[in-house]
């Protein structure tokens, strides 16, 4: 018993290797500043926001950031008042690692792809239409589109629930490259795996859905309506959702860079309402000016404070929304007590975010072209959490002081899967893999949020029963609590926070189990057919060969095993380049994923054979050897079956 857990554990701690291996940062190349002489200090005392100041903090912060996350070029732009304070350059748009000189980034000129940062242009287009009463924030889109989108719930499906990453949808990746709206939403939607508006879960697909029905409602291609309707009249000239860039736009784009410091090819999105937007720093800075200055050239002035307030309320999602939720389109957060609206962006080799004070009409927004190593992780967060602290300071965030939040928060401690995930296909028994986090309990009822969701990894303090923020940080979360039992978190926004069930948390370890017992009875058949060859050789006596029934229930038991180390090699590759694959390199994925539910299949069947092995052995008493390994086949293979089943391995739909 103890030496079968002892491979158990070593196959698990190999299988677990496996997958983090691909996630090993290596140390990128490039140039983080192109300064030869130190940065100014900062001014000493009360800091006012003026270009002088920011000036100064921006110099002695940025060049060191880039140069710790290994970050090639980076711009900053900052306004205030309707007016831009100070648009900032650093390091490199082209390192010239791969051949040519070097070329600095330009503030006025560079420019940055800001991948998600394009929902807001996107959910502005759509607020037009429906000040022009041509979109209905609260009717079921089927009205406004010409192909079914499958429908798991009774409830409407709507604009509101696009706009708040509410709709329900799973995630999916894509590998083929995909320039069309029209293909891209009606290929292989997503599945709605909750209700429409109770599980908020960000959704690029969505978000894609809204810019084709602006598309169709507005009669105009969406690159075409967005820029004209949206991104001239903010002033934005050199920005654009086109793919691959104009002629005269394109040499103003550098490449991004991965961790290793090798050049990003230019990415195709076919979502690209959601991500394709390529901006200037002025421009994105006369951007933050519109939205401020609440436009009229775009939107009325009580839209805009309808797209910057709670989207779904308190009636929908309970105590969660005390954590803040999601606007129209953009995300609520908090910092020092004072409102801010802001969004992010992330694809490969670019990564961005703005964030935007109402009341104080100040905003300040980075974007920089390079994955960097773990260090830049949190490179935003601390540039937008310096901002706020320097520029708009306050107490710190205090405890509640309740006796209660000890205990309240030993509930709220454990395992987690964040609902942007994958819950209908194949990557399905991959979900705790692939996104799940763990809160702890700190002791005096402070909470640790570890996840990608929280690059700031300051402890969380209650502030009122079941609602904890940040010490140090705009972070917050808010239990959702039934029957004195936590059915699930909001961090904040677009994202819900599911306890992992026990199916989930097991799935891994049978996998697990299944990997080790399906090695030994493999690699035991070829050795014993071996061992008894050599018997024969020195005229020994042996028994007779394996029966057919027991060499076709272990030729079962190696194709389920061939379709494990598939599925392996399909999450090492998925967990190796966390795009969506628009490149068209990748388009190999399907048919290995098909190759392996064939196998897979092929080893649920063998479950019949193995069973039917198994009784005949022990009828015959065929020895302990063969009873022991037909035992640990048929185990190992209905375990497996169980696993596929749950994990969803053999669902039609990919998710490719």
């Amino acid at each position: 018993m103890n030496a079968t857990r002892n491979l158990t554990r070593r196959a698990m701690a190999l299988v677990v290797v496996a997958l983090l291996a691909s996630l090993t940062l290596l140390t990128a190349c490039g140039q983080a500043s192109s300064a030869s002489v130190p940065p100014p200090e900062p001014p000493a005392g009360e800091h006012q926001l003026t270009a002088e100041d920011v000036n100064a903090w921006l110099d002695g912060k940025i060049p060191d950031a880039l140069k710790n996350g290994d970050i090639p070029g980076a711009v900053v732009a900052v306004v205030k008042d309707g007016q831009v304070v100070t648009t900032r350059g650093y390091g490199w748009a082209d390192t010239g690692a791969s051949g040519g000189d070097p070329v600095a980034v330009d503030p006025q000129r560079s420019l940055f792809r800001v991948a998600s940062i394009s929902k807001i242009p996107t959910s502005i287009a759509a607020m037009q239409l429906v000040e022009q009463g041509k979109l209905d924030l609260d009717a079921d889109i089927s009205a406004y589109l010409d192909f079914e989108i499958e429908r798991r719930f009774d409830e409407p499906l709507t604009l509101r629930h696009l706009l708040t990453h509410s709709a329900g949808f799973e995630e999916r990746w894509k590998v083929a490259p995909m320039t069309d709206l029209e293909a891209s939403v009606k290929s292989d939607p997503p599945v709605q795996v909750f209700a429409p508006g109770t599980t908020p879960g960000y959704s690029n697909y969505g978000m894609a859905l809204t810019g084709y029905i602006v598309q169709r409602v507005s009669g105009q291609p969406f690159e075409t309506y967005v820029r004209e309707h949206v991104l001239e009249p903010a002033g934005m000239t050199t920005s654009t959702y086109e793919q691959p860039l104009p002629e005269g736009l394109a040499g103003s784009l550098g490449p991004g860079y991965t961790s290793t410091g090798e050049k990003i090819p230019f990415e195709l999105m076919g979502d690209f309402p959601a991500g394709a937007l390529t901006v200037s720093a002025p421009d994105f800075a006369a951007f933050m000016n519109a939205q401020l200055s609440r436009s009229p050239k775009l939107l009325r002035e009580e839209t805009w404070e309808q797209m910057w307030s709670p989207g779904l309320g308190e009636e929908r999602l309970g105590n969660r929304a005390k954590a803040g939720e999601m606007g129209l389109g953009y995300f609520e957060l908090s910092r020092h007590g004072r409102r801010i609206v802001e969004h992010s962006g992330d694809i490969h080799g670019w990564h961005s975010k703005f964030e935007l004070y109402p009341e104080e009409k100040t905003g300040i927004f980075i974007s920089y072209n390079g994955d960097g190593n773990e260090a830049s992780s949190s490179l935003r967060e601390d540039l937008a959490q310096g901002f706020a602290d320097r520029y708009f300071p306050a107490d710190a965030v205090k405890a509640s002081g309740s006796k209660d939040s000890a205990e309240r928060a030993r509930q709220v401690a454990g395992s987690y899967v964040v609902s942007r995930g994958f819950w209908a296909t194949f990557l399905t028994a991959w979900v705790p893999a692939l996104g799940s986090t763990t809160i702890e309990h700190a002791g005096d009822g402070k909470l640790i949020f570890n996840g990608d969701l929280v690059p700031n990894k300051s402890p969380y303090v209650e502030v009122e029963p079941w609602v904890w923020r940040q010490v140090d940080g705009a972070g917050a979360i808010a239990a959702q609590v039934k029957d004195g039992h936590v059915i699930s978190l909001s961090p904040g926004s677009a994202y819900t926070l599911l306890p992992t069930t026990p199916v989930q948390q097991a799935l891994a370890p049978v996998f697990g189990v299944c990997l080790v017992l399906l090695l030994v009875v493999t690699v035991a058949w070829p050795v014993g057919a071996l061992r008894r060859h050599r018997a024969l050789k020195r005229g020994q006596e042996v028994g007779a060969p394996l029966p057919w029934l027991t060499r076709v229930a272990r030729g079962g038991g190696a194709l389920a095993l061939a379709a494990q180390l598939t599925w392996i090699g399909l999450l090492l590759v998925i967990r190796a380049n966390p795009t969506n694959f628009t490149d068209g390199s990748f388009t190999w994925l399907i048919p290995v994923a098909r190759c392996a539910q064939v196998l897979q299949a092929l080893g649920v069947v063998a479950v019949i054979p193995a069973a039917a092995d198994l009784v005949i052995a022990v009828r015959r008493r065929a020895g302990w050897r063969r009873v022991t390994m037909s035992a640990l086949l048929l185990a190992a293979l209905v375990a497996l079956a169980w696993w596929a089943w749950a994990g969803n391995a053999l669902v039609p739909g990919l998710g490719l």
